[in-house]
């Protein structure tokens, strides 16, 4: 039984919800190899052709009343509301998966594109991130047209191409909307895929919903460092391993000191009511005189770390000789970092050529691998409203039978939901199709990806509910 089951709510909604058909549509998805690279010569564009003409079958009714344009291999679908005042609401999701790593294949214990189905799960590369959510869109919004239910609001549905990879799918199609001076009331994207412990934020006993109201930065910072290489019995000006060497230990050596920014501070704010665990207790009672102690104990936590520093982590290193005796010459390393809103990828470029200003290391940005900070969306907005209303039917405390927290925070990760920014003050990384942690933890990008028939069906209840709820009988 999966832990996620305790906490699923009012699964007789829709009772004609055709389960069966849902879960071979979203196999179907699945045994699309929709593989994202970095190198788009890579990329298979046929497979995203199939994926689209089992779209086109599957779901007649939003294909025959919405403009669908094709955006080189990403989606755009708008079905139009009566109300042309109305701000639309965008669902989105992502076609592309990332690549099953090569010989990981025989610990699966369904092959990764199988889509196989069995009385609990459906498997495959793509069943948590995110094909769920984008085919759970797509059964929800042709559960709503079958039925003949009218929307007042236009929606509008986005599903990206290469959101694993350089995002240029949701990049081309928020250029399209703001040509089109599309302007929308709120849009949903991914976001965890799990029942927070309220614990980590020192609530015990009280499971929790986290929205994503902003996303932090990402930066890839190149290292070169050159020498004349030759044999290894005389080093007398050193080797270019070495000083990559120091350059790489100043850098995650140089910590970044903690600080609780306004959104994370916003997440203890909502959530001060039922926190009980000291000191974080004592602390939530007057935030403004405990900002800093409250950062430093968030940095002590591997799961809250990433909430209030700027992190910093090398990940490639190319160059080394290939053999013992053979000192490198020319050699490279990258380091990520993630930055927390309110600094800049050109800050960090800054202070880490003055962090080895002394060392002949040339220091440089990637290309296509900086994005500073989303900004920080409203809180306070209709979309954040109608999602903690739907929020809480469909995921409740098992104990006292109320609906889920909704907890404003901010994402480590990246998204497609940055990209809109310009045409939507309202950005909301959310997930209705629920996992258990290690699920989260192993399937995604990892082996035996796979999610419950009951969480993916329940998010498609979900989908339904909001779109009735933001697209039809719409109070001004």
């Amino acid at each position: 039984m999966a832990n996620v089951w305790n906490y699923l709510a009012n699964e007789g909604d829709y009772p004609d919800l055709d389960a069966d058909s849902a879960c071979k549509h979203l196999s179907a998805a699945i045994q699309c190899r929709t593989i994202t690279y970095l190198d788009s010569s890579l990329m298979e564009w046929k497979e995203f052709d199939l994926l689209h003409m089992l779209m086109r079958e599957a779901y007649p009714h939003v294909f025959s009343h919405a403009e669908v344009k094709e955006i080189d291999h990403s989606l755009l679908i708008r079905i139009p509301g009566s109300d042309p005042s109305l701000r639309p609401i965008m669902l989105m999701g992502h076609q592309d998966v990332v690549p099953v790593v090569a010989g990981s294949e025989k610990n699966w214990t369904h092959p990764p594109f199988s889509g196989y189905i069995d009385d609990t799960y459906i498997w495959g590369r793509g069943a948590i991130d995110m094909k769920d959510q984008t085919i759970g869109i797509l059964e929800a919004a042709e559960y709503i047209l079958a039925h003949e239910q009218k929307l007042e609001r236009s929606l509008i549905l986005s599903f990206g191409q290469d959101e694993e990879g350089i995002q240029s799918g949701a990049s081309r199609i928020a250029d399209l909307l703001a040509h089109c001076n599309t302007k929308l009331e709120f849009l949903i994207d991914e976001g965890d895929y799990r029942i927070t412990d309220g614990s980590l934020y020192g609530a015990n006993g009280e499971p929790l919903r986290m929205v994503h109201l902003a996303e932090k930065g990402y930066c890839d910072l190149q290292l070169v460092s050159h020498s004349a290489g030759g044999h290894s019995s005389n080093p007398f000006h050193g080797t270019s391993l070495a000083i990559l060497s120091e350059a790489i230990h100043r850098i995650t050596q140089d910590h970044h000191e903690p600080k609780l920014i306004p959104l994370v501070r916003l997440s203890f704010e909502t959530i001060a009511d039922c926190i009980n665990a000291e000191p974080l207790h004592t602390f939530v009672s007057n935030i403004d005189a405990h900002s800093a102690e409250i950062a430093q104990l968030c940095a002590k936590d591997a799961n809250l770390f990433p909430l209030v520093v700027t992190t910093t982590a090398p990940t490639m290193i190319e160059g080394s000789s290939a053999q013992p005796n053979v000192m490198p010459q020319n050699m490279r390393a990258v380091i990520n970092f993630r930055i927390l809103p309110g600094e800049t990828c050109a800050g960090i470029l800054a202070h880490v050529q003055d962090l080895l200003k002394s060392l002949p290391v040339e220091v440089q940005i990637l290309p296509n691998s900086a994005n500073n900070p989303s900004q920080i969306s409203r809180y306070d907005s209709y979309g954040v409203r109608c999602l903690q209303a739907v929020s809480s039917r469909y995921f409740v405390n098992p104990k006292t039978k109320k609906g889920l927290r909704v907890v404003p925070a901010l994402a480590t990760g990246a998204s497609d939901a940055r990209m809109y920014e310009k045409i939507c003050d309202s950005c909301l990384r959310y997930s209705a199709f629920v996992v258990d942690d290690e699920e989260d933890e192993h399937g995604v990008h990892g082996i035996n990806e796979r999610v419950t028939r009951r969480a993916y069906l329940q998010g498609i209840r979900f989908m339904i509910r909001l779109i009735q709820s933001s697209c039809m009988h719409v109070q001004k």
